[in-house]
C-alpha cells in the first residue's frame, strides 16, 4: 500500500510537469540544429596528398603531423628523460638514475622491444635497465627483449595488469570483454588498423599496421596502488592507479624532474568508443585522470603517443582544454537524451566551441565525436530509441526490396545514387545505393557507385579509423581486398589453452540441428596431463563441463586427442576421422560415427562464409 501510494504520487507529479513543460520541450526539439560535418555533402574541402601518395584530407594531415612523432626520433628532453618516438605506435620514454635506467613502455610486441633496446643502447645509454613500468595493458609485451635477466628488473604496473594481459594472449586476439567475440573484434581491428590498405597510392595507410607477433611479456612484478611512492635508483616515483579506464593505466608523477608520463593524454581527441569494437569507456574516468594530472601542475607532460609539452603554461592549457572537451562530450551527450534525442541525432548534436576545436591536441585525428555519443546512449538505453515501430522491423534485404520498389525500382535508385555522387553529395550516394547493394551485392554497378561513394569519405575524413574503414570497404567492393569477418586464433593458441576453446566452442552449436539431442561428450588431453572437459548437448545449448567426472550425467562419447590435434578440429583444418586414422585422436567410448555427428552440429570455419565482401570476380581463397 505505501509503494502503492508512492507510485501514484509520483504519476501524479509526472502528469503536472508534463502539462507545464510541453510547449518549452517542444522549443527545445525546435531549435536542434545538426552539426554535420559538410564536406561530405559536397561542402567545401580540400585534399592534399601525403609523402607515400596517400590522399587525405588536408586539416587531417596536418593536425597528425602535429601532435605525433611521424619518422623514427629520439628527443632528449635535457632532465634525464628521452622519448624513443616513430618506432611503434607508442612511444618508449626513457629515464636516466645514477646506475641504470628506467623505461616506461616497451611496444606491443618482442620485435618493438628488441627494436628500443638497439636504440637504447646505440643512441641513450648503455646503462642496465633497473626498472619498467607499463602505462597500461596495450604496450606491455617488448619487456623480454629488453633486458638480458627478467630477474634483474623491477617491473612495475597496475594489480590488474598481468590477469588482463594473459587473457588478452590467451584469447589469441583482440582484447575483448566477451572473450568467445575475440575473433570478430580481430578482424575489425586489422580494418582498422591499415590492413587492407597498401603502403604507396592514393589508398595508402597513413599509419602503421597491426601485426599478430611473438611477445616477450615480463609479468608485473612490484604492483603499485593509488598514490604509492616507491624509490628506484635513488629517484622517488609517485603512481596514480585510480582513474584507469578497462586498459588499466598507470600515470607516474616523478616530483624532482617535474614530469608526469602518462596515457590518459592522446594525440587526438580520445577515442570515447571505437569502431573495432571494445567494452564501455567511461568518460568520467577520462576526465578524473586527466584532473589528477592537471592538479600536479607539471613541467613536463609526456605522454605515451603524442609528442611532449614542455612548460607550466603550456600543460596547463593544453590540459584544461582536452579534458573540457572530454567533459563537453559527456556531458552534451547526456543533454541531448535527456531532451529526448535518438542516437542517430545525437552524433551531429555536440557543438564545441572553437576553442576546444581549434586547439591541437584536440583533433579528431584517429576517432570523431559523432560516433561517441551513441555508445553512451547504447551503455545505459540498450538499442531501443523509444520508437515503437522499430521493436519488429522488416530484416534488412526485405526493407530494401520494398524501398527501391517505392523509389521506383533498381535503376532509379542507381541513377539517383550516381547522380548523388556526380553532385559530390558522397554521403547520400553512399546511403541510397546501399539499397540497391542489400538486394544484389554482386550488381557491378552499383558495386562501383558504392566504392565510389565511399572512397571520398574516406578521403574527407578526419579520423584515420573513418578513412581506414571506409577505403578498405571500396577496395573490397572492388575486388582489391577480401576482409574477413573474424580472425580465429592461431593453433598454437588453441593448443596451449585447449580447454578454453572447448569452453568456446559452445556458442557455435545449431539449436535447429540439436533440438532433440542429448548426450555429453568429454576431450581428454594427452599432453595436457589427460585433462578432460566436455560439453553437455542438451537439446539446442551446450554446456561446458570443466570437470566431467563429477557431472550428474555420464559421458556419452569419449575422445583422447592432443591439444594441437583439437586446435586443427577447432579450426576445421582436420576432420575427427583424419585424426582417428592418422594416430592424433582415439575413440575411448561410443563411436567415431557418433562423435562425427556430435561435431557437425557445431559451425564450421569456412572461407566463403568468412568473407564480409564478397568479391565479384576471382576464385575464393583457399
Amino acid at each position: 500500500m505505501f509503494l502503492n501510494r508512492i507510485f501514484k504520487g509520483v504519476v501524479a507529479v509526472a502528469i503536472a510537469l508534463s502539462l507545464l513543460l510541453t510547449t518549452p520541450v517542444k522549443a527545445l526539439a525546435a531549435t536542434y540544429e545538426p552539426n554535420y560535418p559538410d564536406r561530405y555533402m559536397g561542402g567545401e574541402a580540400t585534399l592534399t596528398t601525403a609523402p607515400n601518395g596517400a590522399v587525405i584530407y588536408d586539416e587531417a594531415l596536418e593536425a597528425a603531423n602535429a601532435t605525433t612523432y611521424n619518422e623514427p626520433t629520439v628527443e632528449n628532453l635535457g632532465n634525464g628523460i628521452w622519448i624513443i618516438g616513430g618506432y611503434s605506435i607508442v612511444n618508449c620514454i626513457v629515464i636516466e638514475t645514477e646506475e641504470g635506467l628506467i623505461v616506461y613502455d616497451t611496444g606491443d610486441s618482442a620485435e618493438q622491444g628488441k627494436r628500443f633496446r638497439e636504440v637504447i643502447e646505440s643512441q641513450i645509454s648503455t646503462k642496465p635497465i633497473k626498472a619498467i613500468i607499463y602505462s597500461h595493458s596495450h604496450y606491455a609485451l617488448g619487456g623480454g627483449e629488453m633486458v638480458d635477466d627478467s630477474e634483474s628488473v623491477m617491473v612495475i604496473g597496475h594489480p590488474k595488469l598481468n590477469d588482463t594481459v594473459e587473457a588478452n594472449l590467451q584469447s589469441g586476439g583482440a582484447p575483448s570483454a566477451i572473450p568467445e567475440l575475440g575473433p570478430v573484434l580481430t578482424a575489425r581491428a586489422f580494418v582498422q588498423f591499415n590492413n587492407y590498405l597498401p603502403e604507396e597510392g592514393p589508398d595508402a595507410a597513413i599509419d602503421g599496421r597491426l601485426t599478430i607477433e611473438p611477445t616477450a611479456f615480463l609479468r608485473v612484478t612490484k604492483t603499485v596502488e593509488d598514490g604509492e611512492q616507491i624509490t628506484v635508483d635513488g629517484l622517488t616515483l609517485q603512481f596514480f592507479t585510480e582513474y584507469s579506464s578497462d586498459d588499466y593505466c598507470v600515470t607516474l608523477w616523478i616530483p624532482d624532474k617535474q614530469a608526469v608520463l602518462n596515457n590518459f593524454f592522446w594525440e587526438t581527441t580520445p577515442n570515447l568508443y571505437s569502431l573495432r569494437g571494445d567494452i564501455y569507456r567511461d568518460p568520467l574516468s577520462w576526465i578524473d585522470g586527466l584532473r589528477v594530472i592537471r592538479d600536479l601542475n607539471p613541467t613536463y607532460l609526456i605522454n605515451a603517443t603524442a609528442v611532449p609539452i614542455i612548460g607550466k603554461a603550456e600543460v596547463a592549457e593544453a590540459l584544461i582544454n582536452y579534458t573540457d572537451l572530454v567533459t563537453l562530450t559527456y556531458d552534451q551527450s547526456l543533454r541531448g537524451i535527456l531532451r529526448g534525442l535518438r542516437p542517430d541525432e545525437l552524433r551531429y548534436f555536440i557543438y564545441k566551441p572553437q576553442h576546444l576545436a581549434d586547439a591541437p591536441y584536440n583533433a579528431e585525428t584517429y576517432g570523431e565525436t559523432p560516433w561517441f555519443p551513441p555508445a553512451m546512449f547504447y551503455y545505459q538505453m540498450g538499442w531501443y530509441d523509444r520508437d515503437p515501430t522499430k521493436l519488429f522491423p522488416l530484416p534488412p534485404q526485405e526493407t530494401a526490396q520494398r524501398l527501391v520498389a517505392l523509389m521506383g525500382g533498381r535503376d532509379a535508385v542507381v541513377a539517383a545514387a550516381q547522380e548523388a555522387l556526380d553532385r559530390e553529395e558522397y554521403a547520400w550516394a553512399a546511403q541510397l545505393v546501399n539499397y540497391a547493394y542489400e538486394i544484389d551485392p554482386m550488381d557491378v554497378e552499383v558495386r562501383t557507385i558504392k566504392a565510389d561513394a565511399l572512397r571520398k569519405i574516406g578521403q574527407l575524413a578526419m579520423g584515420s579509423i573513418a578513412r581506414t574503414f571506409a577505403i578498405s570497404e571500396a577496395r573490397a567492393l572492388e575486388g582489391e581486398e577480401r576482409i574477413l569477418k573474424l580472425i580465429p586464433p592461431s593453433p598454437a593458441i588453441i593448443a596451449d589453452y585447449p580447454a578454453t576453446y572447448v569452453n568456446y566452442h559452445r556458442v557455435r552449436i545449431d539449436p535447429r540441428q540439436a533440438e532433440n539431442i542429448d548426450k555429453v561428450i568429454t576431450f581428454t588431453f594427452s599432453d595436457q596431463d589427460n585433462q578432460t572437459t566436455g560439453l553437455h548437448i542438451r537439446r539446442g545449448v551446450a554446456e561446458f563441463l570443466p570437470d566431467p567426472v563429477n557431472y550428474s550425467q555420464p559421458s556419452d562419447i569419449e575422445i583422447a586427442l592432443s591439444s594441437a590435434t583439437w586446435a586443427n578440429l577447432y579450426l576445421n583444418l582436420t576432420t575427427l576421422q583424419a585424426a582417428v586414422e592418422s594416430g592424433n585422436a582415439r575413440m575411448v567410448k561410443g563411436t567415431l560415427d557418433e562423435a562425427t555427428d556430435i561435431l557437425d552440429l557445431f559451425d564450421k570455419f569456412n572461407v566463403v562464409g568468412n568473407l564480409l565482401t564478397v568479391p565479384p570476380v576471382g576464385p575464393i581463397p583457399d
